[in-house]
């Protein structure tokens, strides 16, 4: 039933052999009295040693590639933030072109969705005395309401300057008279 007579697989001979070689070798490091000093492996210390150095070499190389490839990223996504950033304002300054070009509020004819009171600021709740009587109940009128307000200052404002520029003129033939009165004497 067992088969008893199966030849070995030469790859396992051949690793059970190097096993017992390296075995070998590391009893006649440790047995030998000449290369052993305190029972360390000096060699095998300095192999290590030297392995460590090596790659803490090559860690050190790779953070510095690393390092400065980040830099070239960081370039790279500053320049792209500053192109963004120019592009977004160009765009915002087209839009607020457009905006002040084809979208005057003189030009708008549809309801404002963000002011919805505008309709109810645009005239107000009594224009005057040719107004329908609304009662008293309906409060439109107020004591001391002035509604022709804007164009009673409009009519100050030209009285003034109408009297300013007369009294110019006065002062200017006044001083006229006396230039001309001393020209005589």
């Amino acid at each position: 039933m067992y088969k008893v007579d199966l030849s070995p697989d030469p790859k396992e001979v051949a690793a059970i052999e190097a096993r017992r070689n390296r075995e070998k070798e590391r009893q006649s490091r440790f047995f030998n009295v000449r290369t052993r000093v305190m029972g360390v492996d000096v060699k095998a210390l300095n192999s290590q040693v030297e392995e460590r150095k090596l790659r803490e070499a090559t860690e050190q190389s790779k953070e510095a590639a690393y390092g400065t490839y980040q830099e070239q990223y960081d370039l790279v996504a500053q320049m792209l933030e500053k192109e963004e950033a120019e592009r977004t304002r160009r765009l915002n300054k087209k839009v607020q072109e457009f905006r002040e070009q084809k979208q005057q509020l003189k030009n708008r004819q549809k309801y404002d969705l963000w002011d919805p009171g505008r309709l109810w600021m645009e005239f107000p709740a009594y224009l005057g005395p040719s107004d329908p009587p609304c009662g008293p109940a309906s409060l439109q009128y107020f004591a001391g309401e002035d509604l022709e307000r804007a164009m009673c200052l409009k009519m100050q404002q030209e009285q003034f300057r109408y009297s300013l520029e007369r009294q110019l003129q006065e002062q200017q033939q006044v001083q006229d008279d006396e230039k001309c009165a001393g020209r005589i004497i």
